[in-house]
């Protein structure tokens, strides 16, 4: 089973014309829809690949939360380590999309109270196929233990997969350098991987993150594509041209074919055009969660594309 952890929110997806939205005015919303986001995107775009998925994560039980489990479960995760506190409160992502599928983000933290890695979670990753986890965190123990996560992860020689994402401008994400440490696969924009290794070439900052520890590094391109980087191979799998209705949720669906492509072995250059067609399958449809592309949607885009979509896939 492959685990993700935490980053565990719901996504409140809204479409418009235009930006800006300006205090005082009024926009029609063309496109509305409540679910899970954050880690869900590649909990569930992984499962929709053919992957066995369990999440773990801290949620308030409050309305939020319930709707995250129940569409999760729909897509058969495992969601029986999520931790539902009353203490806690489910945070909240506003994503504003316009109508050239550019997103905007109105972040709502919530409240979570784990000071640690239960043990329970411990042992879930110490006997999972693969870990995932991202860099997005509200609250500085959730970088402690999604730390922990990874380094149960790495002692138990269990492949980490790491996306440090955006960083939070309100926390010192100095932390994501040291989970680079530990990660197996690292998966960075060409900003995100700037930003970590202080270097302003795309390829000598892969270089640079490749030098911290992980086997591999993924420099996520956007319509570009990606490239791939290994101690002894570079590969640049150049990105499907296809109409963008929404780029949120792109880079995390992305991920899943990954960990997925990874975990079978496939050589750089299979891997790079599975990644970029499940990122391609997704900007073709609104919002995030389980709106993620099918593997049916991932097919199509090989096909288009002249691609020999059986031997990417599972069957």
């Amino acid at each position: 089973m492959i685990i993700v952890l935490g980053d565990l929110l719901a996504d409140l997806s809204l479409r418009i014309e235009s930006f800006p939205v300006q205090a005082g005015g009024m926009q029609r919303v063309s496109y509305f829809e409540l679910g899970p986001g954050g880690a869900a995107n590649t909990a569930i775009a992984a499962a929709r690949l053919g992957l066995s998925v369990g999440h773990l994560g801290e949620i308030g039980d409050d309305r939020a939360g319930r709707w995250i489990l129940d569409d999760l479960r729909a897509e058969g995760i495992d969601v029986s380590g999520v931790i539902a506190s009353a203490q806690a409160t489910t945070a909240v992502a506003g994503v504003i999309v316009d109508a050239h599928g550019e997103p905007a983000y109105l972040g709502f933290p919530g409240r979570q109270y784990l000071p640690s890695l239960p043990a329970e979670w411990a042992e879930r990753i110490q006997k999972a196929e693969a870990l995932f986890v991202d860099g997005w965190v509200d609250h500085t123990r959730q970088a402690d233990l999604i730390l922990e996560g990874l380094q149960g992860a790495r002692t138990s020689g269990v492949p980490s997969f790491f996306d440090p994402g955006p960083g939070n401008p309100a926390l010192d994400n100095a932390w994501h350098a040291a989970a680079c440490r530990r990660a197996t696969v690292v998966l960075a924009t060409e900003d995100e991987a700037q930003r970590i290794s202080g270097r302003s070439d795309p390829l000598e900052s892969a270089k640079a993150i490749l030098a911290l520890g992980p086997e591999l590094v993924v420099i996520k391109r956007g319509v570009a594509g990606c490239f791939l980087v290994r101690q002894d191979e570079v590969y640049l799998a150049g990105g499907y041209p296809v109409d963008a209705l929404d780029t949120t949720g792109a880079g995390d669906s992305l991920d899943a074919a990954v960990i997925d492509g990874f975990l079978r072995r496939l050589p750089l250059p299979a891997l790079g055009t599975l990644a970029n067609a499940v990122g391609a399958a997704k900007v073709q449809k609104l919002g995030t969660g389980r709106n993620v592309p099918t593997r049916d949607e991932v097919r199509a885009v090989l096909q288009r594309f002249g691609v020999d979509e059986d031997r990417l896939l599972r069957g």
